[in-house]
């Protein structure tokens, strides 16, 4: 008789629902709230519209000044730029394997994405690859901290200093990320923020850039606002500029989230923790490696390096039977290298960028970490991390191991 359940037998998560966000009566009153207050639109005063109280409350948490909260987290990493004075034929430095907006944000500003590779056992941008990729036109590094971790913040930070790059980070995965301390976000020139629908912290759209240079957040400030200064009144205009504003409604109901957030955050984090310890058990299961320096993991999904020959199947068969055993938030997550995706051949980047830009061959690349990575990982999402308790966490773990000591029912036949 099966004992898998994706071959007829019993599912581990049968009765179990992941629900993601966890909205409260609280929310729907904050929602109802702006509502009866009149605050639809992204204005207002800055004492009580949620949007503004929302800034100063994110920035804090994540150990900065200032904050500008935004439409959604593609358009905070396109003010950053630009805000960092990136100018179109620059170029920017991008890890291989993140989400597509990290890169498509540089070509809209009408700059040059350098694909970097990344660490063979983290999947964060290499330092080493990093430096090795600068050139004279380099204007800036938007380094991701991608899913559950963090990339070396010590280490590009120096790299971007001693070269006088802009280092933006892109911390769409990792609100309540902590580093030696302080949150994500701050350590570099700015951070960008998503709070897009399946994120730890939701706004069902929403971005934000934090910083602390002040002269920085006027720019990004103007930039979000059609050129209009923060409480401005009339319709004077200091730059051109695009209107990237939030409603108040997506705000009131991020504010009321937020109130929750740095709780779940630390449960997020014992969760996190907890679960990689488990994991380093498995055979074919090669979770990312203790880091003393990252002292609080904001999650968005853990990131497994799968060996299907030590495991005993292949990846998609995997996948296939964590969802049968009730982890349906198992992916293969990005599975191939940004250089690789369509919206970077150079026929679709000509008329996006200046003819005068030599638009570099990105379908030539080849780098080895990126590829690997792209062929190996598996995501787990947060949702099972995030929800009040471990009972997420030991279904994951329990359902790898199921799979695992029953591996023998999808390999017959199976390719590795």
């Amino acid at each position: 008789m099966a004992k898998l359940a994706i071959n007829g037998g019993p599912s581990l998560g049968a009765g179990y629902k992941v629900q993601w966000p966890i909205i409260t009566q609280e929310d729907e009153q904050a929602v109802l709230q702006a509502v009866r207050l009149n605050q639809l639109g992204g204005l207002g005063d800055e004492n009580t519209h949620p949007n503004f109280i929302f800034e100063r409350q994110f920035a804090a948490y994540h150990s900065a000044r200032y904050g500008v909260i935004m439409a959604n987290g593609t358009v905070t990493l396109e003010t950053a730029l630009r805000a960092c004075g990136v100018q179109p034929g620059d170029e920017v430095l991008v890890p291989a394997i993140t989400f597509v907006a990290s890169a498509s944000a540089i070509v809209s500003v009408g700059a040059v994405p350098v694909f970097v590779d990344v660490d063979e056992t983290t999947c964060q941008i290499s330092p080493t690859a990093a430096a090795q990729a600068i050139t004279t036109r380099t204007k800036a590094i938007i380094a991701v901290h991608y899913g559950a971790y963090c990339f070396d913040i010590d280490a590009l930070s120096e790299i971007a200093r001693q070269h006088h790059l802009a280092l933006i980070e892109d911390c769409a995965h990792a609100q309540g990320t902590f580093w030696k301390g302080r949150g994500v976000g701050s350590w570099g020139t700015c951070g960008s923020f998503s709070f897009q629908h399946s994120k730890s912290l939701v706004g069902g759209e929403g971005g934000i850039v934090i910083t602390d240079d002040t002269d920085l957040f006027e720019r990004i400030s103007l930039l979000r606002n059609i050129g209009r200064r923060t409480g401005q009144t009339t319709y004077g205009h200091y730059i051109s500029a695009s209107n990237c504003r939030l409603g108040g409604l997506q705000g009131a109901f991020l504010l009321s989230q937020f109130q929750r957030f740095p709780e779940q955050a630390k449960m997020r984090h014992e969760n996190v923790v907890w679960l990689e310890e488990q994991l380093r058990t498995i055979p074919g299961i090669e979770v990312t490696p203790p880091e003393p320096r990252l002292t609080q993991r904001g999650c968005y999904f853990l990131v497994l390096k799968f060996d299907p020959e030590a495991f005993g199947c292949s990846r998609s068969q995997f996948v296939a039977a964590m969802h049968a055993e009730g982890v349906n938030y198992t992916s293969t997550g990005y599975d191939r290298p940004l250089y690789k995706e369509p919206a970077f051949a150079r026929e679709n980047l000509r008329g996006m960028l200046h003819p005068s830009i030599t638009i570099p061959a990105y379908n030539e690349l080849r780098l080895p970490n990126a590829e690997m990575w792209a062929a190996r990982q598996v995501t787990i999402s947060h949702r099972y991390l995030s929800c009040g308790s471990r009972t997420g966490a030991e279904l994951v773990f329990n359902a790898i191991c199921k799979i695992k000591e029953n591996v023998g029912e999808l390999a017959v036949g199976g390719e590795r």
